[in-house]
Parts: structure tokens; sequence; C-alpha cells
């Protein structure tokens, strides 16, 4: 379950017109909640080690990660109006008693074409296994409209932000596993409760709620009738992700962006690095020499036998 603070973040922030003052205060909720650390696990490369050596961290594409459904949003593109109502709208000459028999009909779809055949002259007979198969074209193109205008946004969402993940974890070994190399990379810490108000990380920093995808029909209602809507959906729907990720706790950088941008590096506050337990002699040399042109100590992580956990002891150096 959710901390009963990001619920209030998020109910801040999900306001169909999102007023400066939500903002103003969801930022100073979080800001109030920012963990005392925050760790990148990354495997030993050249980048990796720039962004250790920098005090950086790397932002990307959302379509670059490895869960598809990242940032992905659900929305209703005819904001709750249904199939049925739409095409009721572009049929003219119809009676009023006819529209309310159709509505209420159990396949409303196929009581319209059987409605709309009917009304052919009586020497064309059509009989009601033709009518059917209309009435499911009709409700397969539908369906694959709906589909399509809801890709093509999560498409656009994807690629329009940059995101870097941090977790609250250092001792979780799937984490290690997946983000770092299977314990041969490392993870560094960061500590961004010091931050001033203003700065643009501290602003950019967001929890993440494991709640499943996002359903930004409210969000975006606005938009459909060319009113104000709430224009940060984008970065909503990139704070939510599936329960299967719960164990991760994550925390984000969000930056909205151009998909012309290329993915970029913004320096964070660096405090510590942390060497993975099965770190090769020469990985750990370069992290340990990009540790020390960063100015930060040195940790590494000890297995505890028989207990499957870990703890970081201080590098001997």
């Amino acid at each position: 379950m959710p901390k009963d603070w990001v619920e209030e973040l998020m109910q801040l922030m999900c306001a169909s017109n999102l007023p400066q003052e939500n903002i103003r205060t969801a930022q100073q909720l979080k800001r109030r909640n920012f963990p005392e650390s925050l760790y990148k696990f990354r495997e030993v490369n050249d980048y990796s080690l720039s962004n250790l050596r920098d005090s950086t961290l790397h932002l990307t594409f959302a379509s670059n990660f490895n869960d598809p459904y990242d940032s992905a949003v659900n929305f209703d593109p005819h904001f709750g109006k249904s199939h049925i109502e739409l095409l009721l709208e572009h049929t003219e000459g119809i009676y009023e008693e006819d529209r309310q028999s159709i509505l209420c009909a159990s396949d409303p779809i196929l009581e319209l074409v059987k409605h709309d055949y009917s009304q052919i002259d009586a020497a064309t007979q059509i009989g009601d296994e033709e009518l059917a198969k209309v009435a499911t074209v009709i409700k397969d193109s539908h369906a694959n409209f709906i589909a399509k205008t809801i890709t093509e946004m999560n498409r656009q969402i994807q690629n329009s932000y940059k995101i870097c993940s941090l977790t609250e974890r250092l001792d979780s070994l799937p984490l290690w596993a997946h983000y770092a190399k299977d314990h041969t990379g490392f993870a560094m810490r960061y500590d961004f409760r010091g931050l001033p108000p203003e700065n643009m990380v501290g602003l950019l920093l967001w929890p993440v709620i494991y709640s499943g995808v996002f359903n930004a029909s409210n969000l975006l209602r606005g938009a459909n009738s060319g009113k104000a809507f709430n224009n940060l959906f984008g970065v909503i729907a990139a704070l939510h992700k599936s329960p299967d990720w719960d164990y991760e706790e994550e925390w984000r950088l969000v930056l909205p962006d151009s998909k012309d941008e290329p993915p970029r590096n913004l320096f964070a506050p660096l405090k510590a690095v942390y060497l993975g337990s099965k770190i090769s002699e020469s990985n750990e040399t370069l992290v340990i020499r990009e540790a020390h042109a960063a100015g930060i100590p040195v940790f590494k992580m000890r297995l505890i036998p028989h207990e499957f956990r870990m703890e970081a002891v201080p590098h001997p150096l």
C-alpha cells in the first residue's frame, strides 16, 4: 500500500485543472519526505564511471526502459460518451422512440444496424447472420481505433520525458542483480534533502506509486473541448507503475523535454559509492579511482552467509 503522504501528493497533482497552489503544496510535501538516501545501481562502463566522476545522473526516455508499460496511460478518447451514443449523433432521421430502443438494447450496435438496414428497400433482404457480421465489423473497427489512439498517446509520452530511476533500497538482492550486472557493478548514494527549494533537480524528484496504469481521462477532458487541462498528466503517468515493481521503492527524476532532445546528465548531490560483492579487481580499481576524483567515500557490499542479506562495510582502500 502507498504511504499516506504519497496518496495526498497524487490527489494534489491529479486535479483536473491543476492550480499553481496545488503544485506548490505538492512540492513542499514531497520535500518534507525526501529520504535520507537514494541509490542508483549501475554496471561498470564508461558512461557510469563518467556519472560517478562528475556527480551526475543520466536521464533518458521511458521507451528505453525494461518495463514496456513504463509511463503508460489509459484514457477514454470519447470522455464518457459510449460508442453507440457517438454513432447515433451521426445518424440522421431517427425518431426519439427508436433511439431509446437502440440505447436500451442488449446489443445496441447490432440494434442500430438492424434499424438502418430496415430503412432500405424492402426488396433487399439481409439476414440476421449478415447483420451480425456488419455489427461485429463496426465494433472491431472502433476497438482498433481506441487501441491505436491510446498506443500513440503512450508513444508520445514515453518519448517526451527524460527519466532517471533511483531507489530507497541498498540491501535489495534483486536490484543488485538486475541493475548492477549480477552484483558486479556499483551503487551511488545521493542525498537530496540539502538542495535549495528552487533547485531544479529537487523539483524534478518524485516518488513512484505502485497502483497500476494511470487513467488520465479526467486530466485530459479539458483538452478535448479546447479548455484548460492538467498538462502535467505525463509526469503523473511516469510515477505510476505496476504493483509487480513495488519492491524497488523507487523515486524518479522526471524532466519534461522535447522528443528531439537527446538524453542528458544532471548534477546530483552524490555522497558515497558502494562496490558490488562480486565486482572484479580491475573494475574495483576503476570505480575507486573515479570516487577519489568525486571526493566521496567508498564502501563494499558484503554477503552475510546463509542469511540472504548483505551489509555495506567501509572499503580499506
